[in-house]
């Protein structure tokens, strides 16, 4: 036993410093978080209350979108609420354990997959540097028991199968994103237009069949029913001029904070689809150049646009850059060095709020933009450099 103990230790400290670092932050993450959930009231810190109500609607055939005392109404599509519906058989602070492993593995697994097969040159010490920088962006969504995990998670898992042209399984995981919150269908069409022809018809195709399950699972009219609910509710959902604690995070707060300026819902939905509209036309430019940066560029502007310019933004909402920005901070040449430092001060503004936010009235501090304004500091070294690999980061 003893030799045994020896050889892993010898093999531990083998190990990059920075991998050793980033499985240890990852591992008291979770340990962290677990225990939190298991000794604390299953409505303390956590939204999977209403996943799970939700859940228990969905089998009573009640309507998903009606309020629900004490909590935030439920967001999401009809099929989610149906996904949620098992497990409203288990004790509620079991299901929001359950809730929380299953997206934190999943997006473990998919960075590891995106790391043998899109970022090959980066050195073990890289690597873990990648998996450390997630840590902390992760932290607010996987705390809390959002989806935005999740829907990271798939993410990667798409990006990685595209590449290895397993076109309907990247089909299927990218589906699953816009499944959970329609805006991150915007992954699947950037990734469409990356590999045009070849991905896209099996996209659309389970794009569509996740939307018509709902009817093969309960009565038509009642799903119905809930669809013409969920688009009204859409429509309605509109927090601009709501109290400063609940407005949007995206780039309108920087003019709010700046400039004095609040943007009509007009102007920023002509801003998210122009800027939409742009990032199509870059990646769609860039499809020429190899399979995995193409991929690369189209999973970094999709997580750009759904933080700073998506439809919905809160601050745990930068928990879908928990991949993206340290991608960003590790794979982009240094030269010239203020490019470098331009990512990993974005990648700051966005830690630094994830830090504020463990302390009261932190609205106080992420309303005035720190997250938005990484988010475009990262938007800036995306296009002023090509996709290398920074071989400096040790």
């Amino acid at each position: 036993m003893s030799n045994r103990l020896l050889a892993t230790w010898k093999a531990w400290m083998a190990l990059p410093l920075s991998t050793r670092w980033a499985v240890i932050v990852w591992f008291a993450l979770i340990a962290g978080v677990t225990g939190r959930v298991a000794t604390s009231k299953p409505t303390s810190q956590t939204v999977i209350p209403i996943y799970l109500v939700a859940g228990e609607r969905w089998l009573h055939a009640e309507n998903l979108y009606a309020p629900i005392p004490e909590f935030d109404v439920y967001r999401n599509p009809p099929l989610i609420a149906a996904c949620f519906a098992p497990l409203t058989y288990l004790p509620p602070k079991v299901a929001g354990v359950v809730v929380r492993l299953v997206s934190v593995a999943l997006f473990l697994w998919g960075l590891l997959r995106v790391r043998r097969r899109l970022l090959t040159e980066l050195s073990p010490s890289q690597a873990g540097w990648l998996f450390l920088l997630a840590t902390v962006l992760v932290i607010p969504s996987f705390n809390n028991g959002q989806v935005n995990t999740l829907i990271a998670a798939v993410a990667l898992h798409g990006v990685a199968a595209a590449y290895q042209m397993k076109w309907w399984q990247a089909a299927i995981w990218l589906s699953f994103a816009g499944w959970i919150k329609l805006y991150p269908f915007a992954i699947g069409l950037l990734v469409t237009l990356a590999l045009p022809w070849r991905f896209g018809a099996r996209f659309l195709l389970c794009a569509v069949a996740g939307f018509a399950l709902p009817f093969v699972l309960k009565d038509f009219d009642y799903v119905w029913e809930q669809y013409r609910d969920y688009v009204r509710y859409l429509g309605d959902d509109d927090r601009t001029y709501a109290p400063l604690s609940r407005v949007p995070r995206d780039w309108t707060a920087l003019t709010r904070s700046v400039f004095d300026w609040v943007p009509t819902p007009t102007v920023t939905k002509v801003v998210s689809l122009t800027v939409a509209i742009l990032f199509a036309a870059l990646v769609y430019l860039h499809n020429h150049v190899k399979r995995a940066e193409s991929l690369l560029l189209a999973l970094c502007l999709s997580g750009i646009w759904m933080t700073a310019f998506g439809p919905a933004t809160e601050m745990n909402t930068y928990s879908l850059l928990a991949a993206t920005a340290p991608i960003i901070g590790v794979m982009y040449s240094p030269q010239p060095r203020w490019r470098m430092a331009l990512a990993w001060f974005g990648y700051g503004l966005l830690a630094i709020t994830v830090m504020r936010g463990m302390f009261p009235d932190d609205w106080k501090f992420n309303v005035l933009g720190p997250q938005a304004l990484g988010t475009l500091l990262l938007l800036v070294v995306t296009q002023r450099s090509e996709l290398r690999y920074d071989s400096n980061i040790k």
